[in-house]
């Protein structure tokens, strides 16, 4: 939330729900910024339920080295948009999908905006998400419950600031030049989430080479002892 895709746009999607100081009640503002934040903790968890229902199959894709490579490739890209030398960024869109700014402030309008937020967070949250259902997961095969709320809690924890945002309570740091260094920071975890999937891939290719090798050498000596 801290992020640069995410804190300057508290203020715009505030108005696009009628919530803050719009809402014409701290309580109504809450209720608002709530739903707004449900949206986000559903998004964040039913792509949770899709990724590590998949079972198997998911299992056998992280196996596979190709998998592995194509996920250090976006995270390399990802971190990249961190240091400015590519630009991502999909929260403009939120605006335009909002239809402009709800007088009266609209529940429906709040849990539709907290879902297209969810998605269009742009680059600074998609490596957390990434990474998050890649390791639920993972956990899903030692406990079924954990791996299925690990992205809800991730959800919740996006969701957190909004109801009290929305209620006219001014906790959140302003923007400022500090968040690039929030986004810098961002972008070495990131290298290093690419590393690890780089290497995952480079150790799931060598043993197919050592195989291979191996088949190629022992051909080689049974030929030459015939």
């Amino acid at each position: 939330n801290l992020t640069p895709c995410v804190l300057p746009m508290i203020p715009i999607n505030l108005a696009i729900i009628g919530a803050g100081a719009q809402a014409g009640s701290k309580g109504r503002g809450f209720a608002l910024g709530a739903t707004y934040g449900l949206g986000i903790a559903l998004v964040y968890g039913l792509l949770g339920v899709i990724v590590v229902l998949t079972g198997s199959q998911f299992g056998t894709i992280q196996a596979n080295p190709w998998f592995n490579l194509i996920i250090a490739a976006v995270f390399v890209v990802l971190a990249l948009a961190m240091f400015d030398v590519i630009h991502i960024d999909l929260s403009r869109f939120q605006s335009k999908l909002g239809g402009g700014p709800q007088k009266q402030g609209s529940f429906l309008v709040a849990l539709s905006m907290g879902s297209v937020a969810a998605l269009l967070a742009g680059a600074c949250v998609a490596p957390v998400v990434i990474a998050v259902l890649l390791l639920a997961a993972n956990i899903y095969e030692a406990n079924s419950v954990a791996g299925l709320l690990l992205p809800f809690v991730l959800g919740i924890g996006m969701a957190l600031p909004w109801p009290f945002a929305g209620a006219g309570l001014s906790f959140m740091p302003k923007p400022g030049k500090w968040m690039e260094y929030i986004k810098y920071g961002f972008g070495v975890g990131i290298i290093f989430f690419a590393l690890y999937y780089g290497h995952l891939s480079y150790r799931a290719f060598r043993p197919a080479n050592i195989t291979s090798q191996g088949e190629i050498e022992g051909h080689l000596l049974v030929d030459g002892a015939t």
